[in-house]
């Protein structure tokens, strides 16, 4: 089977700059918010972000296409730069989109900071 992943760089104007790798081929925020540790890291931005998302999608292996697994995700990233230079990967798409982070639902830091101060003024 051939896995399918992205390669994904996210910034906003605040200074975030990561790099994840997302099974198949991400296209918009809600696709993104599927994964914990991003869901996360766009929650820990200020609410009023635009945040970019460049993606860059690559098959890893012959056969049927599949989305790669949380597992092969793991692996893949491990030996990316090894295999990218070996030319084992098929880079098959790039694309970019921008969102708003106010438009989406997620538990923003500065909310998750007001329900911890309230909770310290109950006795």
């Amino acid at each position: 089977m051939s896995k399918m992943f992205s390669l994904v760089s996210l910034s906003s104007e605040y200074g975030l700059l990561v790099e994840y790798f997302a099974a198949g081929c991400p296209d918009c925020a809600e696709d993104l918010l599927d994964d914990d540790v991003i869901r996360d890291d766009l929650a820990s931005q200020p609410r009023d972000s635009t945040i970019r998302a460049e993606v860059e999608t690559y098959l890893y292996g012959e056969g049927e296409t599949v989305r790669a697994s949380e597992e092969d995700l793991a692996d893949l990233s491990r030996r990316f730069d090894e295999l990218r230079e070996a030319s084992q990967l098929d880079r098959i798409g790039a694309h970019s989109f921008s969102f708003p982070l106010d438009t989406l639902s997620l538990d923003f830091a500065e909310e998750q900071e007001e329900w911890e101060d309230e909770d310290d003024l109950e006795l």
